[in-house]
């Protein structure tokens, strides 16, 4: 007697479908993980270099006008000493082509250019050597950004403080304070 000759089925079967469905979501998992990871290194990065302007912009406005700026985000034109038009001696800026704006400089919140390194008295200055004392007091420019997560002002940490001793969030240029998600940068003295 001969046997029929079977016919296979096309298609997948249910365990197939399941491995594949279920590799699928790793890899989208570990693509997603990574690209938040750039997203907020890019982020970091936008303010990095917004301190490193506000650095030269600082410096050319304290050697033409023999003052430390301020820069508020929101103010009267007065308060916007790096972009605003000043009738100051000594002023020949603009010293920032646009003024400060917190969607498009602080991507976290509001900031501001502040003329004192203890501005509201939040911090009581600058430990730049992680020896415990504030080596950097009064006058000067502080960057202050506000709605900082800690895990940025890490990162913005790690960018100008590597190798300062000293608890991260209390030594060098950069200041966090946790409670406020608050972080202060010294960008000029």
């Amino acid at each position: 007697m001969k046997r029929p000759l079977s016919h296979a089925k096309s298609g997948f079967s249910l365990i197939e479908l399941v491995i594949t469905m279920t590799i699928l979501s790793i890899l989208v998992g570990v693509v997603s993980f990574r690209s938040g990871a750039v997203v907020e290194k890019s982020k970091i990065s936008k303010i990095s270099s917004l301190v490193d302007t506000l650095k030269t912009s600082c410096a050319l406005y304290h050697s033409d006008v023999g003052s430390y700026a301020r820069e508020y985000t929101n103010y009267a034109a007065s308060n916007r000493q790096l972009s605003g038009t000043q009738t100051t001696a000594g002023w020949a800026g603009p010293y920032l082509e646009t003024p400060l704006a917190h969607n498009n400089h602080n991507p976290y919140g509001q900031l501001h250019v502040y003329n004192s390194v203890t501005a509201n008295g939040w911090i009581p200055g600058f430990d730049l050597d992680g020896d415990g004392t504030a080596d950097v007091t009064g006058a000067g420019n502080m960057l202050y950004l506000a709605s900082l997560p800690a895990e940025a002002a890490k990162i913005l940490n790690d960018t100008f403080d590597s190798g300062v001793a000293g608890n991260w969030q209390d030594t060098g240029r950069v200041r966090y304070q946790s409670g406020s998600r608050r972080a202060q940068v010294l960008v000029y003295y």
